[in-house]
């Protein structure tokens, strides 16, 4: 099955419901628009960021300067929902790395082999190249629009405010007047990080979802490299894990198109890479494996460093909401943040799409989408629990690790009341004349 398989069975399958929005265009939100397009009519993607005709990188995704690493589950995954996809990726120069013999791992203190089938092969490539084969392919399908330099500044929703009837939109840099409204049947959130979603609900008298945080705080730098010619080492990723007992420092070099290396550097527990020239090859001059420097030095480097620090774990808790806005659905780093050393977020985002597209399977015969938010965000939550866990459990394990649970959230919200409370009487005392306060004055 191929894309115009895909086409065709579109424009053949009648769709069970009308118009459906998608706030975001990474890898969640074009995995989620290419799910919708089997049961709705219409879907409309809005991206803040301007249109992805070609690999680059993008303002609204800054973590994309960094190396990213897809798994074969997530490359499996997406093969399925884009058939072809890997061919194109290796048509495009993206590396084809066999997981037992080009893989190095150095960790506490030596190097390991990596346990797997020979026959599995991970794809290598920058994620603007993925990113971009993925959106045209989904720009390509007749069901789904992709709506550029445009935001979403609020939900709409019907008189009783039980359901999303619909966003109001501006253009990225426009003035209010040239807002306009956009009427959708269902809005699903996959802006990231920084998604709107908890104020919007709050906005509308929804209790937001509480938040569980673990944070190792971890820290990156990055920067291409040209590879060198005739480079003689026998891998071709090369991975230097920090561990607990060992060294909080770490990083990776990834072959990706163009002949370049991706070089990131990241330190756990706040030892974080500098962004300097010099500060950047002391860094990855310390790690203990030292052919990660000596490939360095042996290579032209393309790009200043860049630095990169929100790399905490963070699940908002949608699937515990105790009433839901009928029709808003929250997916990806919006509902469901990995810190990315470990190199599962995109394959986090395609199993959102999954569970996305089991969820809906459900409601293909019924009148409306009635219990679709709740159903949703409960299987997503089930669906993210094992990478969840196999991320915090690793971060957790470093002494300075920072763990915020929703119980904790809430004593601390508690205290940031009474402390505003306190300070407010404080004024209030302070702009009071006291009986003593005038007598000084009068004497």
């Amino acid at each position: 099955m191929n894309d115009k398989t895909i086409i065709a069975r579109n424009r053949s399958n009648p769709a069970a419901f009308g118009h459906a929005v998608v706030i975001g265009s990474g890898i969640a939100g074009l995995t989620a628009a290419r799910v919708l397009a089997d049961y709705f009519a219409r879907v409309t993607i809005i991206e803040r960021d301007s249109q992805l005709d070609a690999p680059q990188f993008r303002r609204g995704v800054p973590q994309a300067h960094h190396a990213h690493s897809l798994p074969v589950r997530g490359q499996q995954l997406l093969e399925k929902q884009f058939p072809g996809l890997t061919a194109e990726l290796i048509s495009q120069g993206a590396e084809a790395v066999h997981g037992g013999s080009e893989m190095a791992f150095f960790v506490a203190g030596e190097y390991h082999q990596l346990r797997q089938q020979g026959g599995l092969i991970t794809l290598s490539s920058s994620r603007p190249l993925l990113e971009s084969a993925i959106y045209r392919r989904v720009a390509a399908q007749p069901r789904i629009r992709i709506l550029s330099e445009h935001g979403v500044e609020e939900l709409l929703v019907d008189r009783s405010r039980r359901r999303v009837t619909g966003v109001r939109l501006r253009r990225r840099g426009g003035w209010p007047a040239q807002e306009a409204t956009l009427a959708a049947d269902l809005v699903l959130d996959a802006s990231g990080r920084d998604s709107q979603a908890p104020q919007w609900l709050a906005d509308l008298g929804y209790t937001p979802p509480q938040e569980t945080v673990v944070n190792a705080f971890t820290g990156y730098s990055s920067r291409l490299y040209r590879r060198p010619a005739n480079f003689g080492e026998s891998w071709k990723t090369l991975y230097v894990r920090p561990t607990p007992t060992h060294s909080t420092r770490g990083g990776v070099i990834l072959p990706i198109e163009g002949d370049r290396w991706h070089v990131t550097l990241h330190g756990m527990a706040g030892d974080h890479p500098p962004t300097s020239e010099a500060g950047f090859l002391d860094f990855a001059r310390s790690l203990a494996a030292s052919q990660f420097y000596e490939a360095l030095c042996a290579a032209e480097p393309l790009t200043e460093p860049r630095g990169y620090r929100r790399t905490e774990n963070r699940t908002r808790h949608y699937e515990r909401l105790p009433r839901y806005l009928e029709g808003l659905l929250v997916c990806g780093d919006a509902a469901f943040t990995l810190n990315p050393v470990h190199a599962m977020g995109m394959t986090a985002a395609v199993l959102g799409s999954l569970a996305l597209d089991k969820t809906l399977q459900a409601y293909g015969a019924a009148p409306n989408l009635a219990g679709l938010a709740g159903a949703f965000q409960q299987r997503l939550s089930r669906t993210m629990a094992e990478l969840w866990k196999l991320t915090t459990d690793q971060d957790r394990r470093w002494p300075q690790v920072e763990v915020i649970e929703p119980w904790e959230q809430a004593r601390r919200e508690r205290r940031q009341l009474a402390a505003k409370i306190t300070q407010e009487a404080a004024k209030r005392r302070d702009r009071t004349p006291s009986s003593s306060g005038l007598n000084v004055a009068f004497t």
